[in-house]
């Protein structure tokens, strides 16, 4: 087996993330003077709407503390910039997210309450700063616990061949929505902010074309806070940013069983570089929503402290599909994960539809240090399709309970250098 070479899979990483186009936004700046503590939500929305009918440009909100009563609705060529000291507190109250928008909820297209920071169609759009956005969970917070009849009914709507005007949920029913979605847009750029205390997935571009994060703060630690989920995007850079979450710190996300494969809109191109995650149920995650699949995708100079389960975990489950291929993987220390490191589930539990199976081909995961693991490696490809080409290089785990708790169809897995507690790892 020829060396996998890092340099040329960095120069690769290089070249994708040159080539992500930051938003074109004019000159001109709006400064703001609201009153402290008071409710922003009417002045900013109106100051977004008239500066892109102005032509664009960035509008400031400055140092403060404000309440903000409904969703903020993004324009296009328009940044809204968060001045230090700014700080934005949602308010709870479900109704003030209503009316109900397009949404994707743990991939199944439908409507849905809005998110709290919402765009959709736009191009050029900025979210920046050093402020911080409090999502407020106090009320949504009860949602988990009574959503299990809706969430539900979300698996039946492609059987029932519901359009989408039809799939209504919003008021009386409880699906939360995502802190920040912007969808069917491109050139986007989230620098510098901070969000704290969401109801549910915090960063969440959706059908997206050239996304930049940097610089930013996921902190957030209940159920399901994800701290960016790219679903279905292409072209986008993640890095240099900071996140504690109650679930997947950045995870790739592509719709699920058969709406997910009637979609079909895969993630492309997706860099993930210079990142901390210090507290994560999992590190960086392809699914379990990966029906549209995802392809050349590089994750790359990441320090993971503390994972609660898998550092690296690609997660799939019978009626899923999807094809997830040309991942890398290198360069990662992890300190240590009370499951895996390193995991490729085929049989992921939970609610199946259906039997079709994903197809694992082609990953990297090279250079990969772990000090403690209560689990080594999870490494299941299915009947129908085993895993295809996954190469670990150098790979060492200094101290494991369990070396390998997971060893089915593996197909062409290779081994090179792979050690856990200090004995080689052979196929």
């Amino acid at each position: 087996m020829a060396k996998v070479s890092t340099a040329q899979l960095r120069a690769e990483a290089e070249k994708i993330a040159a080539g992500v186009q930051l938003p074109r936004i004019p000159a001109a700046e709006y400064r703001l003077t609201p009153e402290n503590f008071s409710d922003i939500h009417a002045l900013l929305n109106s100051a977004l709407k008239k500066c892109a009918e102005s032509g664009g440009g960035k509008v400031i909100l400055p140092a403060g503390r404000y309440r903000c009563s409904g969703p903020i609705v993004m324009q296009s060529k328009t940044e809204l910039h968060l001045e230090e000291g700014c700080f934005v507190k949602f308010s709870p109250e479900p109704s003030f997210y209503l009316p109900v928008v397009p949404a994707r909820w743990e991939g199944i297209e439908l409507m849905n309450y809005s998110p709290l920071i919402y765009g959709k169609d736009l191009t050029d759009v900025a979210l920046t700063g050093k402020g911080i956005f409090s999502g407020g969970r106090e009320l949504w917070k009860d949602f988990p616990a009574q959503q299990k009849a809706d969430q539900q009914r979300t698996r039946t709507l492609e059987a029932e061949k519901l359009p989408l005007e039809k799939r209504v949920f919003g008021e009386g029913c409880f699906l939360r929505p995502p802190m920040i979605q912007i969808r069917d847009s491109e050139r986007l750029l989230f620098e510098g902010i901070t969000c704290i205390d969401a109801p549910m997935w915090m960063l969440h571009p959706l059908y997206c074309s050239h996304v930049t994060i940097r610089d930013i703060c996921m902190d957030s630690m209940y159920v399901c806070n994800d701290g960016v989920d790219v679903d279905s995007c292409t072209d986008v850079l993640i890095e240099k940013s900071h996140f504690r979450n109650g679930d997947d710190a950045v995870v790739l996300k592509a719709g699920r069983d058969a709406d997910g494969l009637r979609v079909n809109r895969p993630n492309r191109r997706v860099v993930v570089r210079d990142c901390v995650f210090h507290e994560c149920l999992h590190g960086f995650a392809i699914g379990s929503e990966l029906s549209g699949g995802a392809e050349d995708v590089y994750v790359y100079d990441i320090h993971m402290e503390f994972i609660k389960w898998q550092a690296i975990s690609f997660k799939s489950a019978p009626g899923r599909g999807g094809v997830i291929q040309r991942i890398h993987v290198w360069d990662i220390q992890v300190d240590k994960t009370n499951d895996h490191i390193i995991s490729i589930v085929s049989e992921y539990p939970g609610v199946r539809t259906g039997t079709v199976k994903t197809c694992y081909r082609d990953f990297d995961l090279v250079n990969i240090h772990c000090n403690y693991a209560k689990n080594g490696f999870y490494l299941e490809g299915s009947e129908e399709l085993p895993l295809q080409d996954i190469r670990l290089v150098d790979v060492v785990v200094d101290k494991a309970d369990v070396p390998i708790s997971g060893d089915s169809n593996t197909g062409t897995l290779s081994f090179e250098n792979v050690r856990i507690n200090g004995e080689a790892m052979t196929r």
